[in-house]
């Protein structure tokens, strides 16, 4: 548990920890090592399902259906920067969950070879998103949502039956909050791994078919950056990386 003994909560009590502080229903240590369990394929019992018919899980030889390009064609590319109305809580380590050594991840101007030096683009990938490989899509470290547009869930192969609500606005397409249709959980691959991720759904514009934000880099634990067009993220046969398409940028 964080913090001295004598300044936790004596009125809320977590048994993950078996101590005094919080509760067990608000335990983000708990959280994290419920999610690790299901993205092992551990604990599916009691994991809500959703359309077989539509939702994979993916494997790494599973070929895509197709691949989504550029949905509109707009003029000039749109910094779009996402916010949830609520405020996202503070990951919190104790001594029964401390963080995993951490590959090293490291750049060098060695990957710069046959690009266009002097840019400012942003960060654009291309991911496998179930069935499908989607290109145009922003990584985002503005964005603590991530984002995905309309056509794309339409190209996608789902409507609006397939989604859950949402109840809470995003902030920063415009003057005025902007609330997502709703959303939507799909498997989202990049390199060797896959993780579920949850989309707000919006029907907005864009020059992107997907906006990734902050907690999808997180989940990856994934280092952007921008100047070499490169992600890079720890996975279980090592650091792997994902090129971003500056030609699109």
């Amino acid at each position: 548990m964080v913090g001295p003994p004598d300044t936790r909560r004596r009125d809320k009590r977590c048994e993950y920890h078996k101590d005094h502080g919080h509760e067990t229903e608000s335990c983000y240590a708990l959280k994290d090592h419920l999610e690790e369990l299901v993205q092992d394929g551990r604990l599916q019992q009691y994991v809500r399902k959703g359309n077989p018919t539509k939702v994979l899980a993916l494997r790494q030889d599973s070929p895509p259906l197709g691949v989504i390009h550029m949905i509109y064609s707009l003029p000039a590319p749109l910094t779009v920067h996402t916010n949830q109305s609520h405020p996202v809580p503070r990951e919190q380590h104790t001594p029964t969950k401390r963080p995993k050594k951490a590959q090293s991840i490291a750049f060098n101007d060695s990957v710069l070879v046959g690009m266009t030096i002097s840019h400012i683009d942003p960060l654009i990938i291309r991911l496998r998103v179930n069935q499908f490989t989607v290109e145009r899509i922003l990584v985002d470290l503005g964005s603590t949502s991530e984002v995905m547009y309309y056509e794309t869930l339409i190209k996608l192969g789902f409507n609006e039956s397939d989604l859950s609500p949402v109840p809470y606005p995003l902030f920063g397409f415009n003057t005025n909050p902007e609330y997502p249709l709703e959303k939507i959980t799909l498997p989202v691959r990049a390199g060797s791994r896959t993780v579920k991720v949850e989309f707000l759904v919006v029907k907005l514009p864009s020059p992107y078919n997907v906006i990734m934000g902050r907690t999808w880099l997180r989940i990856m634990q994934a280092v952007p950056r921008t100047y070499h067009q490169l992600m890079r993220f720890p996975t279980a046969r090592g650091v792997e990386e994902i090129r971003g398409c500056q030609q699109s940028a």
